[in-house]
């Protein structure tokens, strides 16, 4: 490696300084740890911005059962096993003590399927759905005036998923929702043909879509 020697004039003491390969390397080092720095600082800054979400969503209403995902771990599945949201964490339980069994599994719905069949009657048009795994429960309310439904399907890879999230914003479009919020905080929420309330939560994960819907015939609703 070549080197180059300065004078020091005022002690007469030679310096030997690195040639133009070793500092064009220990550039580059600093370069790699100056990205390094950036990619750990916008990674705190992600995992913050996803914890104040899940906060965001505790209360009467809103989904106070689970963390904020994390990019690497299914919010879906606990220990293996697809957990769906037992009576008292599901929205509005307050208001109307949900009752029933979270671990009866309701008919498959395709999606975009969502509300009643007379709620959002286009979301029931027959289609050539993709092959899906579906797992879901029903609550109901004691005067029966409310349903609150959670589905959890899985694709075959995330970009069926995506499609089949798509097409399900566009049913709720059409059903006469509206969204409210935005990201995993967010909702979708009106009155449906049938004259009832439906609210709905859409959370996607990879493969993996979360529907959880609460209908309230409109003459409840004051109550």
């Amino acid at each position: 490696m070549a080197e180059v020697k300065v004078e020091e004039l005022l002690d007469e003491v030679t310096v030997r300084m690195p040639g133009g390969e070793e500092l064009r390397a220990r550039g580059r080092r600093r370069t790699v740890r100056r990205r390094a720095a950036l990619v750990a600082a916008a990674v705190a800054v992600t995992g913050g911005a996803l914890a104040m979400a899940a906060l965001a969503r505790g209360g009467e209403g809103g989904r106070d059962i689970r963390p904020a995902a994390s990019p690497t771990k299914n919010p879906f599945l606990v220990d293996g096993m697809v957990r769906l949201l037992p009576p008292e964490r599901m929205p509005a339980a307050g208001k109307w003590q949900w009752t029933g069994d979270e671990e009866e599994t309701t008919e498959n719905h395709p999606l975009p399927r969502v509300g009643g069949r007379d709620s959002c009657p286009a979301s029931y048009a027959e289609r050539s759905a993709p092959d899906q795994t579906q797992y879901g429960t029903e609550y109901g309310s004691d005067e029966g005036a409310a349903k609150a439904r959670h589905r959890v399907t899985s694709y075959e890879s995330g970009a069926v998923a995506r499609r089949e999230a798509a097409l399900l914003e566009e049913a709720l479009t059409e059903c006469g929702l509206q969204r409210h919020g935005k990201g995993a905080a967010g909702h979708w929420s009106g009155t449906t043909e049938s004259a009832s309330w439906l609210r709905v939560e859409v959370e996607r994960w990879g493969r993996w879509i979360s529907v959880v819907e609460v209908e309230v015939e409109e003459s409840a609703r004051g109550q």
